[in-house]
């Protein structure tokens, strides 16, 4: 992956720190606004009061509660915790997937609960000077992205949810098929898992683990190199606050119920999210259909176009005849032999040059040490002798260390 740089969201930061009180009021009211339906209630945050707040002072209702990971207190107001790190979850995720409004923030710190009239909890939200959003584009990949692994384990249309959601990089340099394969090796562990309901592979012994990897390595080795070499993921900064609050409520779901996992939660509530797959849940039912008969409308064009599309690749392989065109093929295993030649060849090189200096070095420190300059020049000489005589083993070195490289993913070199 490649690491998220701090000029790259020190930007993002510096937006969330510069913004004036009054800003906060009206995030507060944005968020109250989202969560003003009968099933989320038993959300609530502060109610603000502009005509009192100043660039320095900000007025607000006084809402007390226990705080989200206080496990006594809240078995002493007889609530659920299983119930709170279910509601929590599922506040989040509106937040992310309805709205594209979110708390960038929720630690502990920042959530409350009380109980409510009917013996249920409330969840109440505080600290609104870290809140992020995103457009249509980045919010329809994610549901894309969670339904493509959830209920569709397709791995091309989580790749091209990826890409909308600005994670997955495009370009020649990109090795697609590599990042595919890789990618529904994971659909169909995530998948076996899921519906099985066995452990995660985080929970299995190491042994177990290392195993696995053997396995997985074994058989993806090449694909894992091209996606060393490549880099293909990178992380915008509003996914990077986006994943932090993530690992947040994870925590504190783990806190209140050991049992606690965010994924298997995900599966009920993407149901309610089928809306915003395809604009309305009519449209994405019917091209659901569609799609496991064969009628969608991209399958009828395809039917359609496919006179036109054989005269092309006809076209294609004519002029392919002609020279015209020239296939460009990478080969992985190439590229890992040149590699490794590149170090051999300059290894070699500054042994041979080693020997040139060394020789010349001591001729001028014998036969030649009569000379005017012979002396300085032999140090000299000698000096930069020593300096490759450095070298070589560093090179075996690096030799080695590609050789090892190579064979933990089962391929040579």
């Amino acid at each position: 992956l490649t690491p998220v740089c701090l000029p790259v969201v020190a930007p993002s930061l510096q937006r969330f720190h510069s913004l004036p009180l009054p800003c906060s009021c009206h995030r507060v009211n944005i968020k109250r606004q989202n969560f003003d339906t009968p099933k989320f209630k038993h959300i609530r945050a502060p109610k603000t009061y502009p005509h009192l707040t100043s660039e320095k002072v900000m007025t607000m209702e006084f809402l007390p509660g226990v705080k989200i990971t206080d496990l006594e207190k809240i078995e002493e107001l007889g609530l659920k915790r299983e119930e709170i790190s279910l509601k929590s979850a599922e506040a989040f995720l509106e937040q992310l997937c309805r709205h594209g409004f979110f708390h960038s923030d929720p630690h502990p710190g920042n959530i409350s609960v009380e109980r409510a009239p009917d013996g249920s909890a409330n969840l109440l939200f505080y600290d609104f000077g870290m809140m992020d959003s995103f457009g249509k584009v980045e919010r329809k990949g994610f549901v894309d992205l969670a339904f493509a692994v959830y209920y569709d384990s397709n791995v091309k249309d989580a790749c091209d949810a990826l890409e909308r959601m600005g994670i997955l990089r495009t370009g020649p340099d990109l090795d697609r098929i590599a990042v595919e394969r890789v990618g529904q090796d994971f659909i169909d562990r995530f998948q076996e898992t899921l519906n099985k309901g066995s452990q995660w592979e985080n929970e299995l012994t190491p042994q177990e683990q290392n195993r696995i990897v053997r396995d997985r390595r074994q058989k993806l080795g090449e694909e894992f190199l091209s996606l060393n070499r490549d880099s293909p993921f990178q992380f915008p900064p509003t996914w990077t606050f986006v994943f932090r609050a993530l690992f947040s409520l994870d925590g504190i779901g783990k806190t209140l119920d050991p049992k606690y996992d965010l994924t298997k939660i995900m599966v009920p509530y993407l149901k309610e999210l089928i809306d915003l797959k395809d604009g309305n849940a009519f449209k994405t039912t019917l091209l659901r259909i569609g799609k496991r008969v064969g009628l969608r409308p991209e399958d009828i064009n395809q039917v359609i176009t496919q006179p036109r599309r054989t005269a092309k690749v006809e076209d294609i392989v004519d002029r392919l005849e002609k020279g015209e065109f020239k296939l460009r093929v990478r080969a992985l295993d190439v590229e890992r032999q040149n590699e490794r030649a590149k170090l051999v060849q300059k290894s070699t090189y500054e042994a041979v040059m080693l020997s040139v200096l060394l020789q010349s070095g001591i001729i001028l420190m014998t036969s030649a040490a009569g000379l005017r300059g012979a002396k300085p020049i032999s140090r000299a000489v000698l000096g930069a002798a020593t300096f490759l005589a450095t070298r070589i083993p560093y090179n075996l070195i690096k030799i080695r260390k590609l050789d090892k490289y190579n064979e933990k993913y089962g391929v040579g070199s």
